[in-house]
């Protein structure tokens, strides 16, 4: 484990493993660094694989109040701390936003672009909008029914999806109700809907057919209008395809890396 502090002081946690081209992973909100343990290695292989743990989550520190702009300054922080001049990108759900934001605004300093499970804006997290739309399913539950509520809309494989999220739970405590707030309240109110037409980096979009939190209509919304760009739909797999079909997924990002 490694650690920088960002523009404005606040330390960040991350790990760089294997060598050659740089491939930056991003993990998706609540998460932390350990989402992307079981591909890391075999990724690693041929690339230099860097995770962190973005701001508010992980071992990294969790302040009481940052906005996406932060995570976009995070990450090109964290370019400059390790002397990458470009890299690859790699951004799941939230991830995908804070990528997205890298891109449309310092495109030169990305290579090629992977988003999962993304989306091209939003008004509320899309855990707030999915609660609303089962409000009555959840009504007067606990948190914990809530997420086994939910989780039937969100993933696919349900038992690959909990033995991953208790590895993450491992490596960190989990954000408490205060801490969960304000990561919500980081990713809402994003729109690169009208920016996407000028990204110029080859990309790649991976999405679950079973995904009802970043539905498949998202991704194809943003394919239409990156130009060089494709799409790719897993069939078995919700909002995590890289933990409930890794096999392929490893398979699809080596692929079109390698392109």
């Amino acid at each position: 484990m490694s650690e920088f502090k960002s523009m404005d002081g606040t330390m960040i946690n991350y790990e760089s493993t294997g060598s050659g081209e740089p491939l930056i992973m991003i993990h998706g909100i609540n998460g932390n660094l350990k989402m992307f343990e079981g591909i890391k290695e075999i990724l690693a292989e041929n690339y230099r694989v860097i995770t962190y743990d973005v701001r508010g989550h992980g071992r990294s520190d969790r302040p009481v109040n940052y906005t996406l702009d932060d995570h976009i300054d995070d990450c090109l922080e964290l370019f400059t701390h390790l002397d990458i001049k470009k890299a690859h990108i790699l951004g799941y759900s939230m991830g995908s936003y804070i990528a997205l934001g890298l891109v449309t605004r310092y495109s030169r300093k990305v290579d090629k672009l992977i988003l999962v499970g993304a989306k091209s804006n939003a008004a509320v997290s899309s855990f707030a909008r999915i609660m609303m739309e089962h409000r009555s399913e959840i009504k007067n539950k606990s948190k914990k029914e809530v997420l086994e509520v939910l989780d039937n809309y969100i993933f696919y494989n349900k038992d690959k999806v909990k033995a991953w999220q208790s590895d993450m739970n491992h490596y960190s405590s989990t954000l408490d109700a205060n801490e969960e707030a304000v990561a919500s309240r980081s990713i809402s109110g994003f729109d690169y809907r009208n920016d996407l037409s000028k990204v110029p980096n080859p990309t790649l979009l991976i999405t679950g057919e079973h995904d009802q939190l970043n539905p498949p209509e998202e991704s194809e919304l943003i394919a239409r209008k990156i130009p060089n760009s494709q799409l790719v739909r897993f069939k078995y797999s919700g909002h995590a395809p890289l933990a409930e079909e890794p096999e392929r997924f490893v398979a699809e990002v080596q692929s079109f890396l390698r392109q």
